[in-house]
């Protein structure tokens, strides 16, 4: 085996990964949509209990991403200790997520939230490019803040 086509898929693969985070956190939609396959599942159900596995494309993920992280001043996405694995144009990839939120609230009004977990995404290797085609989103921490940031930052976007 060539050890350096795998090195080089090995660091595609983690250049996707490691631009989420960024992507997010500077409202950088063009760049987020290109991590993507034309279809992604999300799976949210360990962040969102009782919200089941989706399909959607690859647009209306982003377009949610936008629609929730554009109501919050600030947002900080920090994605480590990126374990990949591939098995010829399929990968896996396990990285640690540390989420800050930050939105404006009233004194006394829990301003922020931090969620703790992982991301594990499936990527497949297209047309030469590795995207995402799965990327689900595991809390494995207790939320630091308050989760309701999210519904005051969704009311400043009304």
């Amino acid at each position: 085996m060539n050890a350096l086509p795998d090195l080089l898929d090995r660091a595609a693969i983690a250049d996707v990964v490691a631009g989420l985070a960024p992507a997010q956190d500077d409202r950088d939609w063009t760049t987020l949509r290109r991590l993507f396959a034309d279809e992604v599942t999300l799976d949210l159900s360990t962040h969102y209990h009782g919200r089941p596995p989706t399909t959607v494309p690859a647009d209306d993920l982003v377009e949610l991403a936008r629609a929730t992280l554009e109501g919050f001043d600030s947002t900080h996405h920090t994605a480590t200790d990126l374990v990949v694995r591939r098995s010829g144009d399929s990968a896996t990839c396990r990285t640690h997520v540390v989420a800050y939120h930050h939105v404006p609230a009233d004194p006394g009004v829990v301003d922020h939230c931090t969620m703790r977990g992982r991301w594990e995404l499936k990527l497949r290797k297209l047309d030469g490019r590795w995207l995402i085609h799965h990327w689900t989103v595991l809390r494995t921490a207790p939320w630091e803040g308050s989760p309701d940031a999210y519904a005051l930052a969704a009311a400043r976007r009304s």
